[in-house]
């Protein structure tokens, strides 16, 4: 145990419901603590996302405490409580888990039964020791059984007790071992990285939602890079990723800034066909574009992420290709791929390809200017339309799409100056294909 300063000095809203749980627990007589996740940010100094509250209270007695219009139980077979209110009519909710121990785990994931316990007992069965510790934000003390604060100062990711144990609890904590070490800027302890390496086989029993959404975690922060080394130095990424090795070969997703990016522009960046290392300008022509769409939808497939992810993804490595290439192209030809969206994300990808490659920078200058004007310059409303269509005298069929087609593509790059040029042409191209020309 070790006493300080007050850890929570900042008074949010949620500080002061999870306070407030805590203050009216220990009044009926119980033992409660801020637990986890919030103790370790504090620690380290950083803005805790929520609050979790351990208690000797059981499940019955905080819902008897806090009463059932306030409380719902969301993990009853593992003692988990949720408890709901307002402060300064903002909604809070924290949960609150009676102390346990855990019996085995025949599913890899969840033990079979559980036991209340004590609170020592309660943090000796937790993952890592920067993760099992407890705070009396009463006695404004910290709770430490298991020599989180002693990592916590030496920057260290340590298992708590046996790894190999840890880890067969829960196979999923090989890749939490990474995601913590890499968000944190810690080094994984010896015995805990040897047995994420040993059991590393062992993470294809887990269920592909679980990765998806731990994998998310980690392309979605800054320290993705050297995350994702990490997780191919230990053997996990030949059995959740087998697709996107060499790791080492990634250099357009090496390249990407250090900072929080969604999941769409880290996946366009893995799977870009001209993103590998050793391709160069004359390669192009020889790449399949068919092979990094597949691509992307097997990782969609493997990690069970949303059908749009991998459509924004794709949006991403179509619309930065051709950006990158904007000055050999007409602008028909540049224009519809920045219409689907995700321009500021392609125009990145675009300048680090052309920083890697030592690429022009003539193309993404021309796009950045274009996009710089009003809207209704570098995308125009259409000229022409179906109705111009039929009053030239065409019937609706197969011809109608291309000639709408061909006039947006002339409109677009400056071939036809007007709508009245615009219907002279119309008027013209229907003509020669009623004389069959």
């Amino acid at each position: 145990m070790h006493s300080q300063e007050p850890l929570f000095p900042a008074s949010s809203i949620d500080r002061q419901f999870a306070h407030e749980i805590v203050r009216r627990l220990v009044d009926r007589g119980y033992v409660a603590y801020y637990a986890g996740g919030c103790v370790r940010d504090a620690l380290l100094g950083l803005t805790p996302k929520d609050f979790d509250v351990a208690t000797n209270a059981t499940p019955d007695q905080v819902r008897e405490i806090f009463g059932p219009e306030h409380t719902r139980a969301v993990g009853e077979a593992f003692g988990v409580v949720l408890i709901h209110g307002r402060i300064a009519k903002k909604r809070c909710q924290v949960e609150v888990a009676t102390f346990r121990t855990d019996g085995s785990y025949s599913d890899g994931r969840r033990p079979d039964w559980v036991e209340y316990a004590t609170a020592e007992e309660d943090a000796q069965r937790r993952d890592f020791t920067i993760n099992g510790l407890f705070y009396d934000p009463i006695g404004q003390t910290v709770i430490d059984f298991v020599g989180g604060q002693e990592d916590l100062r030496r920057r260290i990711l340590r298992a708590i007790g046996d790894p190999y144990a840890r880890i067969s609890e829960d196979k999923l904590r090989m890749l939490r071992a990474i995601r913590f070490a890499s968000r944190y800027g810690f080094e994984l302890e010896a015995a805990t990285r040897q047995s994420i390496q040993e059991s590393s086989q062992g993470i294809e029993l887990v269920s592909s939602e679980r990765i998806g959404m731990e994998l998310e975690k980690i392309l979605a922060h800054p320290s993705r890079h050297w995350a994702w080394s990490e997780l191919d130095a230990c053997g996990l990424l030949k059995h959740i990723a087998a697709e996107l090795l060499p790791a080492s070969d990634r250099e357009l997703f090496g390249a990407l800034p250090k900072e929080p990016l969604e999941l769409p522009v880290v996946l366009a960046s893995l799977r870009h066909p001209w993103g590998a290392q050793g391709i160069c300008e004359s390669d192009l022509h020889l790449i399949d574009h068919l092979a990094w769409r597949s691509g992307l939808e097997t990782i969609q497939h493997r990690w069970k992420l949303p059908k749009l992810t991998i459509e924004a993804a794709c949006i991403v490595v179509e619309a930065s290709s051709v950006i990158a290439m904007a000055h050999e192209l007409a602008w028909s030809q540049v224009q519809p791929k920045l219409l689907r969206g995700w321009i500021a994300e392609s125009l990145l990808v675009a300048q680090l390809l052309c920083e890697l490659r030592h690429w022009s920078s003539e193309g993404l200058d021309r796009c950045k200017e274009r996009l710089s004007r009003p809207d209704q310059e570098w995308n125009p409303d259409p000229w022409v339309d179906g109705g111009d269509l039929i009053q030239a005298g065409l019937k609706p069929g197969p011809a109608f799409g291309k000639l709408l087609s061909q006039a947006r593509s002339m409109q677009l790059d400056g071939q036809l100056t007007s709508r009245q040029s615009a219907i002279d042409w119309l008027l013209a191209e229907v003509g020669r294909m009623a004389k069959g020309q």
